[in-house]
C-alpha cells in the first residue's frame, strides 16, 4: 500500500530530517527562512495539536486556508496545508468551513461565521503580541504551546483533502498530484497571488516531499535578484 502524504512526510523526517525542505525568501522585507524536514514538521505536528486540542476540529470538517489565496507559498501556508491533512480534514479556499485560517490582514476584523485562526506571518512564527477579536485565535502565540509531536491516527486514503470550487480530491489523489517521474532536486518557485492555490501547494509542498527534493519559494524579488538567490541556493531548475 502506497503511503499516503503525511506518512511520506514522516519518512523523510526520519531518513533526512537536516536537510533544507522549504526556504522560503520575503524580499520586500529582506527576510530568508529555511526550514529542515525535522523542522516543519515539528510545526505541523504542533498545529494539528491546534487543531484537534484547541479548535476541536473532527476529521472530515473542512477548513478554509485563506493563505492559501493571500499568502501563496509562504511557510505557514504550508504547514497549515499538512497540518489539515493530518487531521483528516478537507481544506477549501472559498466554501464553507468549521474554521477560517487567515493572515495579518483580517486578523483584527471581527470573525462572523465561526473559529477563525490568525497568522502574523512573522518570520519565525511569533504571534501578533496584541489582544485579537474574541472567536480569533492567535496562532504563533497559541501553538507554541502544543506538545512537539502529534498522535493522531492517520488519515486514510479516501478522506477528502481538498473541496473547493467544484473540485474534490482524496488523500490518495494528493499522491498522485506530482509528475511520477518527477525526480530529486532544489526548485525555484515564484508564486503570486493570482495564482491557483491549489498548483501553488503542489509545487511548493507536495513536489518536495513526495519526491526527496526541496524548494526555494522566491516572493518580492526582481529578475536580477531572483537570478541571485537561484545561484546563491544552488537550485537545480
Amino acid at each position: 500500500m502506497n503511503r499516503l502524504f503525511n506518512q511520506r512526510l514522516a519518512d523523510r523526517q526520519r531518513s533526512a530530517g537536516a536537510r533544507p525542505l522549504i526556504t522560503y525568501y520575503d524580499e520586500r522585507s529582506h527576510v530568508r527562512t529555511e526550514l529542515s524536514a525535522s523542522s516543519f514538521g515539528n510545526w505541523v505536528d504542533k498545529t494539528a495539536g491546534l487543531l484537534t486540542d484547541e479548535i476541536l476540529i473532527e476529521p472530515g470538517q473542512p477548513v478554509r486556508l485563506d493563505l492559501a489565496r493571500t499568502a501563496p507559498g509562504h511557510w505557514v501556508s504550508s504547514v497549515w496545508a499538512a497540518a489539515i491533512w493530518r487531521v483528516g480534514c478537507p481544506i477549501t479556499v472559498t466554501g464553507e468551513a468549521a474554521v477560517d485560517v487567515v493572515g495579518p490582514e483580517l486578523a483584527e476584523q471581527p470573525s462572523t461565521d465561526g473559529e477563525r485562526v490568525a497568522c502574523s506571518l512573522h518570520p519565525l512564527g511569533l504571534g501578533f503580541g496584541t489582544t485579537l477579536p474574541a472567536g480569533t485565535t492567535d496562532y504563533g502565540t497559541e501553538v507554541r504551546a502544543q506538545p512537539d509531536s502529534f498522535g493522531g491516527p492517520w488519515p486514510a486514503a479516501e478522506d477528502r483533502a481538498w473541496d473547493d470550487q467544484g473540485t474534490g480530491r482524496t488523500q490518495a489523489d494528493l499522491l498522485l498530484a506530482v509528475d511520477g517521474s518527477a525526480t530529486e532536486q532544489r526548485r525555484l518557485i515564484i508564486p503570486s497571488p493570482g495564482n491557483d492555490p491549489w498548483t501553488t501547494l503542489v509545487d511548493t509542498l507536495l513536489t518536495p516531499v513526495l519526491t526527496g527534493g526541496s524548494v526555494v519559494v522566491v516572493v518580492g524579488a526582481d529578475p536580477d535578484r531572483r537570478d541571485q538567490i537561484a545561484a546563491t541556493e544552488q537550485v537545480d531548475s
